[in-house]
């Protein structure tokens, strides 16, 4: 029995999870009375929360979606879809403590305290664009991949099905966000971030089973008889590894520019919560992302087993609508739309705080009580969903293409915020001139110059390179930082939550020379912890174990 294309089972599933998600935001209004307690829900949550919400907050149906549409054109190259932020995850362990002792509600308000309030608008400018494209890339996904679970993305009327699921999927996460704010986000991302791993694995013994796949070692068979290079983890026509050592230089510079990295990091009751949610939710996201790239694996071999044709940015919902019973199809699309919501709901509350906390009450209305900020954060935020339903549909011809569009855009911007934390003699000049240099180049290398794959590796390393010199001649060629608005910036990086007394002691006390491991040329780079080191060390050991495990899977 159908409704829709769809099974009645799947219905009834899809139904009971809306509605549990939209009580959900409705009972967590109780929760908000304020601007923190909106953008940062009171920084209450412990180190389970805090890592569902990092989890979710980073993955979405575009994760899974991109990996499994690339990976039917290209193979297992199409990993670095998602793992392109691989090696940027020992360095959250690092960004977090910095990130909360800032003291701040939105990422505009450091930008403030550093730069000065233009620099502030510029970020806005920038991140907001950046998470625009990026939430379309949610929208998109996610539309795609219930067009393909439904036999709507090759038929007459499939215009019509990616308009009418497009516009619903919004809706839904519209009304989420603005009742609950990042308090709905966080306590949902628990659930939603469960379903996401359910999500990551569910299909692969379907698939696995499947005649024409015949396994792994079926599969490794079909493919590398291809002559293709699909079992290479680098593909020197789309990702090489000169691409992937540029994706993963990009990968930290992008999460310093994210509009979210202060609930991630911040909303959590000490260092220690927001430190490893931070960095764990998103390893998991590398553990997951295994499972996505194996799944797209097979679907290939299936298809090329089966003669079937192939369709790129269905890929993934074609797949689980082939190997899934009605039941499991609706708990996979309830997993798809979880990973959209908990995404989409930390952008538009985000970036949403952005402009009301940092543009409103800055320049419109000083005097403005905290109910009414609450109201304009929820109003722009329907406006950045709505920004983001438009993008959707003007890219939607390539969902890897809005993938790394967004993941570049970020970094443009997340280059001055990197200099700004380790280099005193950064100034707002310098901040200026590294985002426009970067934005520029970023422009020209990606829509003047002809895109194609074997110029991808300069699209990632030309803004970049641009951004670094711009920083530097820009802040050279000025006057110097105010030398107290220094000091007291990064005595507030490098004083603990906890310890506010030791802000009214010099930056000579708070951090003495002997804490100091880089001071050069104005640079202020001090001697990590043991805590910093072990962490860091810990979390790159666990990134390399997952490429070994990788490897391991295409040449058993």
């Amino acid at each position: 029995m159908e409704f829709l294309g769809l099974h009645y089972a799947i219905w009834i599933i899809l139904v009971l999870y809306f509605t549990g998600m939209l009580l959900m935001g409705w009972w967590s209004k109780r929760g908000i009375g304020s601007q923190e307690g909106y953008l940062l829900g009171n920084r209450q949550f412990g180190t389970p929360m805090m890592i569902m919400h990092a989890f979710g907050a980073g993955t979405h149906p575009g994760n899974v979606a991109g990996v499994m549409s690339e990976g039917v054109v290209s193979g297992a190259s199409s990993i670095w879809v998602s793992w392109m932020w691989m090696f940027g995850t020992p360095f959250y362990w690092l960004i977090a403590p910095i990130i909360r002792r800032m003291r701040c509600l939105t990422m505009a308000d450091l930008f403030r305290e550093r730069f000065g309030r233009s620099a502030s608008v510029l970020y806005i400018i920038v991140a907001s664009v950046g998470m625009i494209v990026f939430l379309a890339g949610v929208l998109l996904a996610t539309t795609r991949t219930v067009q393909g679970m439904m036999g709507k993305a090759a038929t007459q009327d499939s215009e019509i099905w990616f308009f009418g699921i497009l516009f619903v999927s919004t809706a839904v996460f519209i009304i989420y966000s603005y009742w609950g704010g990042i308090i709905a986000a966080i306590r949902t991302d628990m659930i939603q971030g469960l379903m996401i791993i359910a999500l990551s694995f569910i299909a692969i013994p379907a698939a696995l089973g499947l005649e024409q796949v015949g396994g792994l070692a079926g599969m490794r068979a079909t493919l590398g008889a291809q002559g293709a290079n699909y079992l290479g983890l680098f593909d020197p026509k789309r990702f090489s590894l000169l691409t992937v050592l540029l994706l993963c230089i990009n990968a930290p510079l992008t999460a310093l520019a994210f509009p979210h990295l202060m609930s991630v990091c911040a909303a959590g009751r000490t260092e220690w919560e927001g430190r490893v949610g931070f960095t764990y939710g998103n390893v998991l996201k590398r553990i997951c992302t295994i499972g996505w790239c194996v799944l797209g694996l097979c679907w290939l071999a299936y298809l090329i087993n089966s003669g079937s044709e192939i369709h790129k940015d269905a890929a993934f919902g074609d797949a689980i609508s082939h190997l899934l019973g009605p039941v499991l199809q609706g708990v996979m699309l309830a997993c798809v739309m979880a990973a959209a919501m908990s995404s989409g709901d930390a952008v538009q509350v985000t970036v949403a705080g952005l402009f009301s906390q940092n543009i409103y009450r800055v320049y419109v209305n000083p005097k403005a009580e905290e109910k009414q900020l609450v109201h304009v954060t929820r109003m722009v935020g329907i406006v950045i969903a709505l920004l983001s339903l438009a993008g959707a549909i003007l890219m939607r011809s390539s969902l890897v293409k809005v993938i790394l569009d967004y993941f570049n855009i970020l970094s443009l911007v997340g280059i001055s915020t990197a200099m700004g934390l380790l280099w005193r003699r950064m100034n707002t000049t310098g901040m200026f001139s590294s985002t426009i240099s970067a934005v520029v180049t970023f422009i020209l290398t990606r829509y003047v110059i002809e895109y194609t794959s074997d110029i991808r590796a300069i699209t990632i390393g030309a803004p970049i390179l641009a951004g670094l010199l711009g920083g530097v001649v820009g802040s050279l060629l000025t006057q110097p930082p105010e030398p107290e608005k220094i000091e007291k910036f990064f005595k507030k990086i490098y004083v603990p939550i906890g310890q506010e007394e030791k802000l009214d002691l010099p930056l000579d006390e708070v951090v003495p020379q002997a804490k100091r491991w880089l001071t050069a040329g104005g640079l202020f780079i001090v001697k990590p912890s043991r805590q910093s080191w072990v962490g860091f060390w810990v979390a790159l050991g666990i990134c390399l174990v997952c490429i070994l495990v990788m490897l391991a899977i295409l040449n058993l």
